[in-house]
């Protein structure tokens, strides 16, 4: 029998979260000095907080969660990656932020896992389109709902193993793969906000893959017979980035 996570985060429980992480902190002291670049980044991720938490204005469905996406994203080290995104010298995605806006409306997160890092991009791949990103991380690692949505499907697919849709309307469809579990209660249905945990990182699909989460984002009709299968895959990284609230 699947293995499911023992708690699906309410909107009480989040709530002390983000109020908490939207205060400032004293600037962080290093041998009786200010701290400047980590005091940088706590800036960023108290902003980045906000901006997340501002989503819960701008849809009727539930509160966001705890997810706040990483600062950075990087390629895998020692590995090939094929369909790799445009990187740094220092391997870090240029074209990631940690969020982004598609079709001018919807507020997501490329990369909707905390600690992972670019295993295959999206692109050509053995003769076919590879539809999403790879993105390793360890087993275990949780899996957030990339913006609001409501669940289309959540289940066994042939190639993706245990995975989950969501339906974040005006066409667009975000798909989580080869997950190790389940958020408890997750069912067809299930509305969801920005950042609620959905499952977790594995390797359950039929061929032989590394631990890690296949994303891919997709637009188009989901309601025809081929689903999913019928809609055009999107390169997460290739949307703007989210800089003020979409307009009403």
């Amino acid at each position: 029998m699947l293995k499911k996570l023992t708690w699906l985060l309410t909107p009480a429980l989040l709530a002390p979260v983000f109020l908490g992480a939207c205060v400032t902190a004293p600037a962080p002291v290093r041998d009786g000095a200010v701290d400047a670049d980590v005091d940088k980044d706590d800036a960023s991720k108290n902003e980045a907080a906000t901006n997340v938490a501002n989503l819960g204005e701008q849809t009727n469905l539930p509160d966001v969660g705890e997810f706040i996406p990483d600062k950075e994203v990087k390629i895998c080290a020692g590995l090939r990656v094929r369909n790799a995104p445009v990187s740094d010298a220092l391997g870090r995605v240029e074209k990631y932020d940690r969020l982004a806006v598609a079709l001018d409306r919807i507020v997501f997160a490329p990369v909707p896992l905390n600690g992972g890092c670019i295993s295959s991009g999206y692109g050509q791949r053995n003769g076919r389109l590879h539809k999403g990103l790879d993105i390793s991380a360890p087993r275990g690692t949780l899996v957030y709902s990339a913006a609001p949505g409501i669940v289309l499907e959540v289940g066994w697919g042939n190639g993706y193993g245990n995975m989950v849709l969501i339906d974040h309307g005006l066409g667009l469809v975000t798909r989580y793969a080869h997950l190790d579990a389940f958020a408890e209660g997750l069912e067809v249905g299930t509305e969801l906000g920005f950042g609620w945990p959905i499952g977790q990182v594995g390797n359950t699909s039929s061929q032989r893959v590394g631990v890690h989460l296949h994303f891919e984002m997709l637009t188009g009709d989901y309601n025809t017979p081929k689903k999913a299968f019928g809609m055009d895959g999107n390169d997460p990284f290739s949307f703007p980035v989210y800089e003020t609230a979409p307009a009403s």
